[in-house]
């Protein structure tokens, strides 16, 4: 064997080895890279992922290396991998949605929509894609008309910054900037674990922030929080740092007390250390409300809001608000105004892209239908965290529009700004008329209410360029709707409305208990004029007697409510000639059970029939108008047979009842079922009463 021999053999020999440490070098960064997308780690798994992908066209990793980059706000890096990926010819129908979502997010709306309507032709039952198709359109509607001026706070950093809440002069918030509690940084984003931090206001500007408080910032994620009415108590969320069976991380409330001089020790609150997530908590201003979010079962999809009822010094049950408020994506980010508006994020309603704000609120016993804030407030980006100042003068939200999260202050644009004035006048003697209440309403939201005075003047701060509607009403004169259109007065003009007499009446009636008869006092009824959707207050005296000028023109539905008892609608309401009314309300009792008479079922059979159906529509009513309670429905038959029929035929019967009632709108966590078996003296449904909320 000559010399050229014996060197060829060698090069072969080493480029077999050199290839086969190459392909094990590749194996060990797919296997590092896969190990951390498994565990959440995003931006260290991108790391491997890319380097991998040097010598691979493996478009399963291409997928995940996509949705780190989304994961990790690296959007036009993910949507250029897509678009090799959805011009592959391993293409799937997900990838279309993943595409879609990420032209949306860079706000190429025109090009989402046919990428959507490609995705909806292989799952066109898919639940939010409607909405998604939709939303593009929206965009073009919502425009940023600069009603509000829209500032980034000068303590932002290149990490993630986010607005929490109010607290004393400033606002608390949460950072991932470098800190001495967390030295590591979270593998998932890059950046340091989020802790606490508190940042004082002087003038228009905010000083230095402060790491809130070391007892509550620890080597892990520390959350969005919120504090009692009286500043007392504090609730915040905090990542365990440990995982759950399924291998993932969760999140908890903790609550501590300020005892005069420090912070007490965090506590976990009541509903927290279970098998699932709960955080981002808000209190209702009078403090008797509790929001978060959570994930936990019986839920519509994703995080959903949840509320808890104060009960003495504990707090009841978690109760979902509902599908008006909740839908199959994520709502995140709850705060209860003052107003009594609620402020979410979603990325399930209609909106412009990943995460937007919305608002809602709970009026005439349910939750209006979310309204979308629209820019500036909202992106093709991730838009949350929305604080308002009780004058609502100023107020915060947070967006990751910029890159990482970061926080701002918004305010009504003073250029905007006009003042409508109006004069209120008796039709016929044109004379001034006070105390005329005037509700100043926007897009089916109560905006402002305001009071004439003197020779019947009102004004009212409304933005320059916007139509609005004025609800006037008047004991003795005739309530009506005032439609004002911008563009067809001169700011100047006063807008003059006369009112035509008409007479009321009084609306009375008194309150008792049903099984004693005794008056009931302070007792809440809301009574709802059903042509402008405005509502009015009264409360039962000592002696269980009401009494409130309503207008007998018009219908109304009446809502009577007293902590206690079965809330009682009475919807259409007229009035007649000294109408009185007795109103009896039900005291609620715990495990008091009620046999649905009217229910039928063919033998042996757990179908429902009309009869049937008639009746859980009435428990379905009783359960809207109830928010506050939780019941059981017992299933039974009357044909004995074996003791394992029995039990799997009125089990049946149960799961159909409870299935159908939750189809109408009633959250599953209300609703539980058993079996009764067979009893011959029972109604096939009964209802168990098992919680007050």
């Amino acid at each position: 064997m000559n010399s050229k021999q014996v060197f060829r053999i060698i090069f072969a020999l080493l480029l077999i080895i050199t290839g086969s440490i190459s392909l094990s070098a590749q194996n060990n960064q797919l296997v590092k890279g896969n190990r951390l997308f498994e565990n959440e780690e995003y931006s260290d798994a991108q790391y491997y992922y890319e380097k991998y992908l040097l010598n691979s066209e493996d478009i399963k990793i291409k997928r995940k290396l996509a949705y780190c980059y989304t994961q990790t706000q690296k959007d036009n890096k993910a949507l250029y991998l897509m678009e090799n990926i959805v011009a592959s010819n391993e293409v799937i129908p997900e990838d279309y949605l993943q595409y879609a979502e990420l032209l949306k997010r860079t706000r190429n709306y025109i090009k989402a929509i046919n990428w959507y309507k490609k995705y909806a032709k292989f799952y066109p039952d898919h639940k939010n894609i409607t909405n998604l198709i939709l939303s593009c359109n929206l965009i073009n509607e919502l425009e940023d008309k600069q009603l509000y001026t829209v500032t980034p706070l000068g303590i932002n950093t290149a990490q993630s910054d986010f607005v929490s809440a109010l607290y004393k002069n400033g606002i608390l918030f949460v950072s991932g900037r470098p800190n001495k509690t967390s030295r590591a940084t979270d593998g998932r984003t890059g950046e340091y674990y989020l802790d606490l931090y508190y940042a004082e206001k002087s003038g228009s500007k905010f000083l230095s922030p402060k790491p809130f408080n070391n007892l509550f910032n620890s080597k892990y994620h520390e959350g969005p929080a919120c504090f009692s009415p009286n500043e007392k108590f504090i609730y915040f969320t905090r990542n365990k740092g440990n995982l759950n069976l399924e291998g993932k991380s969760e999140l908890n409330i903790y609550t501590s007390r300020f005892n005069g001089k420090s912070w007490d020790k965090p506590e976990l609150f009541l509903f927290s250390g279970k098998n699932y997530s709960i955080g981002h908590p808000s209190i209702s201003p009078d403090g008797r409300f509790l929001y978060f979010i959570s994930n936990m079962d019986g839920g519509y999809g994703g995080t959903d809001i949840y509320l808890c009822r104060k009960q003495g010094f504990a707090w009841s049950k978690p109760i979902n608000l509902g599908p008006t408020v909740n839908t199959a994506g994520n709502e995140m980010f709850p705060f209860i105004a003052a107003d009594n508006y609620l402020y979410f994020s979603s990325n399930g309603h209609i909106g412009f892209g990943g995460l937007d704000i919305f608002k809602t609120t709970f009026e005439q016993n349910q939750w209006t239908y979310p309204v979308n804030l629209g820019p500036p407030f909202n992106s093709e980006k991730d838009d949350f965290g929305f604080l308002i100042a009780k004058n609502k003068e100023i107020g915060y939200f947070s967006s990751n529009r910029r890159g990482n999260d970061d926080m701002f202050s918004f305010e009504a644009n003073k250029d905007k700004i006009i003042t409508l004035k109006g004069r209120i006048t008796e039709a016929k003697t044109k004379f001034s008329l006070d105390s005329v209440q005037v509700v100043l309403m926007d897009n089916l939201s109560k905006e402002k209410i305001s009071y004439t005075k003197n020779k019947g003047l009102f004004n009212l701060d409304i933005f320059d360029g916007k139509n609005y509607s004025l609800i006037v009403s008047k004991p003795g004169y005739k309530t009506k709707r005032i439609l004002y259109f911008a563009n067809s007065k001169k700011t100047n003009n006063q807008l003059n409305i006369v009112m035509e007499k008409t007479p009321w009446v009084e609306f009375k009636g008194n309150i008792i208990d049903q099984h004693s008869g005794r008056s009931i006092e302070n007792t809440s009824i809301e009574i709802i004029n059903q042509t402008y959707k405005i509502n009015s207050f009264c409360e039962s005296d000592e002696y269980g007697d009401f009494i409130k000028e309503i207008d007998p023109s018009k219908s109304y539905d009446i809502i009577i409510n007293k902590d206690g008892y079965f809330t009682k609608v009475l919807t259409n309401y007229e009035y007649f000639s000294d109408k009185y009314e007795q109103i009896v309300l039900e005291e609620f009792n715990h495990n008091k059970q009620m046999e649905l008479f009217g229910v039928e079922y063919d033998k042996n059979s757990s179908e429902l029939k009309e009869p049937t159906i008639s009746e859980l529509n009435n428990l379905t009513g009783l359960l809207k108008v109830n928010p506050n309670i939780a019941i059981e429905i017992i299933g039974f038959t009357n044909i004995d047979q074996s003791k394992k029929d029995n039990k799997l035929l009125s089990l049946e019967r149960a799961k159909k009842a409870a299935n159908y009632i939750i189809s109408k709108g009633i959250t599953s966590n209300r609703i539980q079922y058993k079996a009764g078996g067979y009893n011959s003296d029972k109604s096939a449904l009964t209802v168990k009463l098992i919680e007050a909320f």
